[in-house]
């Protein structure tokens, strides 16, 4: 999470194309980390026979994504590039209701 942390703070605070460049490298490292940890922990708690379509949920849901891609284009033309980075980092460390 610290890695999503500085990934979105740095990508809120600059506008310098190779930092922005390497803040994606560095958040493609975040996703392949973060995506396999997280289907692994849904392994471990949902029942075999549930498995598949919980791993399904998990990873595409596309009503969710709708919703957040709506809000962060509101917040973009709204109130500028940085909210959406700034509201994106606090959300990840808001507690979860989904739970696996």
């Amino acid at each position: 999470m610290a890695i999503f942390f500085v990934t979105y703070l740095g990508f809120a605070v600059t506008r310098h194309v190779a930092f922005i460049g390497a803040l994606f490298a560095l958040y493609g490292f975040y996703q392949g980390i973060f995506r396999s940890v997280g289907k692994a922990l849904a392994s471990d708690y949902v029942p075999t026979r549930s498995m598949p379509a919980r791993l399904a949920v998990q990873h595409d849901d596309w009503r969710v994504r709708l919703m957040a891609s709506l809000l962060a284009g509101w917040l973009w033309d709204h109130m500028g590039h940085a909210s959406v980075f700034l509201v994106g980092r606090v959300a990840v460390w808001a507690p979860s209701h989904y739970s696996c």
